[in-house]
């Protein structure tokens, strides 16, 4: 009897069931295609950008709308301006000051302006002025008192709920108030010098264009007001002092000029003019002197120099050339060509003889001129020494007296400087512009931010999705698929919008021209041996790593496939965890449920018949696994051949749905029953480390003889489409007529 345990045990296989070795598809074995970007960077990035436009399109709106809201919420400030002059650089200050120093004096008024002690005045100056316009306001009978702004502008109604929070929470000191309120005015504070003139620009910020004006004219007329009167003290000061040393002048110039009008009574009149002209002539001999002191030094040199050069027995052109004797260097250049004689020698010493009592002559001349001029010096300074006798004394006085009156006069004119000054004190800087009340914002319209704030937005979402599709681990295309894991990629399955057992059939069978049903039609022809006269059966291991990888949905779809081309096809059970597609199938197309299993078929306790059920209406028999059996047990000691060559000779094509990866080593055992095996991967899900670690030691349990390939299931077609991959998926789209 076919398929009967007494046949599988006591009888040897016959010689005409034997298949012989097993054919294997050349799509299992061709090498596999490299991850190649063909595309460059900037066409990958447009890509990218294409396929999440509608999620950029969104960000862009976001970021437009959130910083439209943005704008509308924030509050519309104003700045008022109030523009003050330095006086010209002869003005500037009690003592006046250079034009050079206009930049150092910008500076020092600008850092006076921003100081701590000038805020603490303007704080106090503005807290002066609300108050008193809060008590007007209080007296008007209006009975509506305006909100302090130093307690940030609270009502009385909320007295109670403040009192109660300052028990639990104290409330701040006063000098961090103080502190908060001086960083507040600040922040909303603008100094600076207009371009390189002398004017300084003060600029407040404030929600109330009149408050605003009213700070920045506060700002610089407080400045202006403190800087006059510390001129004014200043003056006072300097004008007590001039007042008091005025008396002690006045006492000491009269006293100077008894002395030198007395003087000159005693001594009688000077001739001034010919004691300055024996000064200037007595000058005049002194440079002559030193003059022809410096030729005699000169001449004194040259001789002792000639006079060395004899004693060393220089040459004759050393001698010409410290003499400057021309007629001795032309003889020095005949005795040097080679014509020496008595009478050269004669002519040549008697030229050294000349020059150097030349220069002796010249030496006495000089010490002669010089005993002359010094003569003559010695005369007027006879004459000097008696004129400056007589006007030692006058000259003594006369520099008092001016010094003594230019300074009386000068303490006067101070006196009366000073005096107008006080009298209309003056700060060195005006008002050359004061604040108006603004009319124009200082804040930017709302519109203005919303195109900012969509390209914002627009770049954070750009960032993300480019991160987000450089970090994704999942596994999308063939070529990528191949390259990840090291096996072949045979194709893709589109995925299906339910998967049930009648509807699966249905997709398969009935609607041929499905992409689902093209794409697991063309997925069995190139794992399966093609159709031929003489053709043998085929065993497919399906299997993945994890459950939601779709294999038991693949599996059933192989097996409905298969019955289109012929033959008997068996569904082999072996995974429990997909046990609710499997068992609709068993509802929808079988009578009764099988009475024996896999395990019983495996260790003989019944026949092939017995132990799988048929489901004539798809023409699938189907066998499963018992829940209580243990699979590693039965495979490690079954003989799978004799299995396999038994199936093979009923079946044209076994699908074996076998079990997950992560499971256990089953899937690896069951290798040797399969004539290939196929590794389902969840498109965009699986992570392709989880896929590579299950699918790893599963091909290298397979034999040589056993090609190992990967299928991508549940595909969306429409986002694969946007990866631009130029794969199987490409075809699948393409409508069949």
């Amino acid at each position: 009897m076919e398929g009967s345990i007494v046949s599988r045990i006591q009888l040897p296989r016959a010689t005409e069931m034997h298949l012989g070795a097993r054919d294997t598809k050349p799509r299992m074995r061709q090498p596999l295609r490299e991850q190649v970007d063909t595309e460059n960077p900037l066409h990958q990035l447009l890509t990218t950008i294409a396929r999440r436009k509608w999620f950029l399109l969104g960000m862009v709106v976001l970021g437009g709308v959130l910083a439209g809201l943005a704008g509308l919420a924030r509050s519309v400030e104003f700045e008022a301006t109030t523009q003050i002059i330095l006086d010209a650089p002869g003005r500037i200050g009690p003592n006046g000051t250079d034009a050079g120093m206009l930049d150092a004096t910008i500076d020092d008024n600008i850092t006076t302006l921003t100081s701590q002690g000038h805020l603490r005045r303007v704080a106090a100056a503005l807290r002066k002025m609300e108050a008193d316009g809060t008590v007007a306001q209080s007296d008007s009978g209006t009975g509506d008192a305006r909100p302090d702004p130093v307690n940030g502008g609270q009502s009385n109604s909320h007295s109670f709920a403040s009192g109660l929070f300052s028990r639990i929470w104290p409330q701040s000191k006063p000098e961090d108030l103080d502190a908060a309120e001086l960083k507040a005015l600040r922040k909303d504070l603008r100094v600076g010098q207009e371009l390189r003139s002398r004017v300084i620009t003060v600029g407040f910020t404030d929600n109330d264009p009149t408050r605003a004006a009213m700070v920045a004219n506060t700002f610089a007329q407080l400045y202006i007001d403190d800087l006059a009167t510390r001129h004014q003290a200043s003056d006072k000061l300097e004008l007590a002092s001039i007042v008091a040393a005025l008396p002690g002048v006045q006492s000491d110039l009269a006293e100077a000029t008894d002395r030198l009008e007395k003087y000159r009574l005693s001594h009688g009149a000077v001739d001034q003019g010919a004691a300055d002209s024996a000064a200037r002539e007595t000058a005049d001999l002194s440079q002559q002197i030193s003059l022809s002191r410096a030729d005699l030094s000169a001449s004194e040199a040259r001789l002792q120099n000639i006079q060395d050069l004899q004693k060393q027995g220089a040459s004759v052109s050393a001698l010409a050339e410290a003499m400057g004797s021309q007629v001795l260097a032309d003889l020095a250049v005949r005795q040097d060509s080679g014509t020496a004689n008595d009478d050269l020698t004669n002519a040549i010493n008697l030229e050294i003889e000349r020059g150097t009592a030349r220069i002796a002559a010249e030496a006495e001349i000089y010490r002669t001129q010089i005993k002359t001029l010094e003569t003559r010096k010695n005369v007027l300074d006879a004459v000097a020494a008696d004129t400056a006798g007589r006007l030692s004394g006058l000259r003594a006085l006369e520099p008092q007296v001016s010094i003594l009156t230019q300074r009386y006069n000068q303490l006067l004119t101070q006196q009366q400087e000073l005096k107008q000054r006080i009298a209309s004190p003056s700060a060195g800087v005006s008002v050359l512009s004061a604040a108006w009340p603004p009319t124009n914002p200082r804040t930017l319209s709302p519109i203005f931010l919303i195109p900012p704030g969509m390209v914002l937005f627009g770049l954070i979402g750009g960032v993300f999705v480019v991160l987000r599709n450089r970090l994704d681990q999942t596994l999308r295309g063939v070529a990528e698929a191949e390259a990840a894991l090291g096996v072949p990629c045979l194709g893709l399955i589109p995925q299906a919008p339910t998967m049930h057992a009648k509807r699966l059939q249905q997709l398969v069978l009935a609607q041929q021209k499905s992409r689902y049903s093209r794409a697991i039609t063309s997925l069995l022809v190139a794992a399966a041996p093609k159709p031929a006269r003489n053709r043998s059966s085929h065993v497919l291991l399906v299997t993945s790593s994890v459950q939601d990888d779709g294999k038991t949905e693949l599996a059933w779809s192989l097996a409905l496939a298969a019955t289109r081309l012929g033959g008997r096809v068996l569904f082999l059970d072996l995974d429990g965890t997909g046990a609710r597609l499997t068992n609709e199938f068993l509802d929808e197309f079988t009578a009764h449920k099988p009475h024996n299993f896999f395990g019983d078929y495996v260790s003989d306790r019944c026949a092939l018949h017995d132990a799988t059920v048929a489901m004539p209406e798809i023409g699938i028999d189907f066998m499963a696994l018992a829940p209580s059996e243990d699979l590693l047990a039965l495979l490690s000691t079954a003989d799978s051949s004799l299995f396999t060559d038994e199936l093979q000779s009923i079946y044209s094509v076994v699908i074996i749905n076998g079990p997950l990866g992560l499971a256990g080593p089953e899937a690896g055992l069951l290798t040797s029953w399969a004539d290939a095996v196929l590794f389902a991967i969840h498109w965009g899900k699986t992570r392709r480390s989880i896929a590579r670690g299950v699918l790893e030691p599963l091909a290298s349990d397979a034999s040589t003889s056993v090609p190992v390939g990967s299928v991508l299931t549940q595909v969306d077609l429409q986002k694969h489409a946007g990866y631009h991959f130029g794969d199987s998926a490409d075809l699948l789209l393409e409508r069949v007529s």
